[in-house]
């Protein structure tokens, strides 16, 4: 049997009062104080997962007890120490290999600090957060009707390790890449790395830079929503990797003529379960999760996808890893709910009466 854990944190107020009832009569401040001071645990147990080659796994899932604010704002090597510390909680629970889930990804140079300080290989998972992003924004360009190569892809966070691998596999595949972030020395630096294979490549530091593009893909470390309902054209296709979203609700609320996606939402084989509501129907896993669980079925009981580089090979290797086990993009999907072919025919129409032609 194959063993792995993953992490997770509280994303709100909400999350801490589903185990905390009391939560909710004590002020957020002294909430914040009170569980950076707890130790990680074992949140719950994971069974069922079996691969279609017959190899079973079973994992962990270990909560750090943080909200996102204070992976920012408190002392990075306090975090990344309470990050290791709940990686040993899981290999004292007999996992072999630890996912990084969200924000406790990305303190510590993503993940390598963290590697240093554990005796459990680590992975962030973002190497399959990748070729899920991919493919699911290319299924939804063919459903919209957006030619690929005549397409203009923007990416929001496009320094960051998601997005500079994303705009690396993408560079050839469209006529304009627009790379958007907040560095513009990094941004110089990804633009000439990748101008060789472009038509045309623009860098920028706002977000207005999005306006013009028919795909977009966001992958920002923003604790808030970064895209509003009035930052994207009709017709265009939004894929949100982050987790918290970058896309405002609001979109989904006020603009039936955009296309907002969910990145990285894949169904594992078998009959999991994860014995904890963590917002998504039965049997469905971030990407990041659905890595961890495929290098411990694949035996790689290694720091696989940590620090900033990744390359296409391991992407590519990823992306046989789930063919060979069974693990499958979940479909189209908008804030966890399954997009049907009538409803994105929907916004197409409602696209074209906006003005748009393809």
């Amino acid at each position: 049997m194959e063993t792995f854990g993953f992490l997770i944190h509280p994303m709100d107020m909400d999350d801490i009062a589903k185990k905390y009832k009391i939560a909710k009569k004590i002020s957020p401040k002294v909430i914040a104080s009170v569980i950076k001071r707890r130790r990680p645990f074992v949140m719950s147990e994971i069974t069922g997962i079996r691969s279609i080659t017959g190899k079973e796994a079973i994992g962990w899932f270990i909560a750090v007890p943080l909200l996102p604010n204070q992976f920012f704002d408190l002392e990075e090597s306090y975090v990344v120490e309470k990050i290791a510390k709940a990686c040993e909680v899981g290999r004292k629970e007999g996992a072999k290999i630890v996912g990084l889930g969200a924000f406790t990804a990305i303190p510590g140079d993503g993940g390598r600090e963290v590697a240093k300080l554990t005796k459990v290989p680590v992975t962030t998972g973002n190497t399959y957060t990748i070729a899920t992003a991919i493919e699911g924004i290319k299924e939804a360009a063919r459903k919209m009707g957006i030619d690929l190569a005549s397409s203009t892809l923007a990416i929001v966070g496009a320094t960051g390790s998601i997005g500079s691998a994303c705009a690396d596999v993408l560079a050839d595949q469209v006529n304009e890449l627009i790379l958007i972030g907040r560095d513009t020395t990094r941004l110089s630096g990804l633009e000439e790395g990748l101008s060789k294979r472009t038509k045309r490549t623009t860098i920028s530091t706002s977000l207005s830079a999005i306006r013009t593009a028919d795909l977009i893909i966001t992958v920002t470390g923003a604790v808030d929503s970064v895209i509003k309902p009035g930052d994207i054209k009709p017709g265009a296709v939004v894929c949100d990797v982050a987790r918290p979203r970058d896309v405002s609700e609001l979109v989904i609320r006020y603009r039936d003529d955009v296309l907002v996606i969910d990145g990285g939402i894949v169904q594992v084989p078998g009959p999991v379960d994860f014995h904890l509501d963590f917002g998504l129907p039965k049997r469905m896993a971030l990407a990041c999760m659905a890595e961890t669980i495929m290098l411990a079925l694949e035996g790689r009981y290694e720091n696989y996808t940590i620090g900033k580089d990744i390359s296409i090979g391991k992407v590519n290797e990823m992306m046989g890893f789930a063919k060979k086990h069974g693990f499958k993009l979940a479909g189209l999907r908008s804030f966890e709910k399954k997009l049907t072919d009538a409803y994105i025919n929907k916004v197409r129409e409602n696209a074209l009466f906006s003005g748009v032609t393809r």
